[in-house]
């Protein structure tokens, strides 16, 4: 006799999503994030990207200009990863970080300053 409890059990296992969805405060947060970067969001529910791999949520981001998206954003029950269209994604340990890498950081460094003579001290009117 075989025992069903096993092969229902794999079978489940087999089908958990491997991205769970958002929590409500998350969703609010990225959209907010979204309007003031000037991109679109759009949450897409039970997303499957490849045979294996479904997704309870996954949101998205599009320029306002382009059918195209930019990157994925998903979750699981660790961590948040971005994926971009093109590249590697990342992992994250909270909503906030992982759309904090999506700003581009300014890449001017300033270093060939030079001061001649004294530092300007600020002086005081007395009156």
């Amino acid at each position: 006799m075989c025992d069903l409890t096993r092969r229902f059990a794999s079978d489940a296992q087999r089908h958990l999503p491997k991205g769970l969805a958002f929590e409500i405060a998350d969703l609010v947060l990225v959209k907010s994030w979204a309007e003031m970067h000037d991109f679109r969001m759009t949450v897409r529910l039970d997303h499957g990207a490849a045979v294996d791999e479904d997704y309870e949520e996954v949101i998205t981001f599009q320029m306002m200009t382009s059918p195209l998206y930019r990157s994925i954003l998903w979750r699981n029950a660790t961590a948040v990863f971005i994926q971009p269209l093109v590249g590697r994604g990342k992992q994250y340990g909270s909503v906030a970080a992982a759309l904090d890498s999506l700003i581009p950081k300014s890449s001017v460094v300033l270093t060939d300053i030079v001061i001649n003579g004294p530092w300007p001290v600020q002086r005081r009117c007395s009156g």
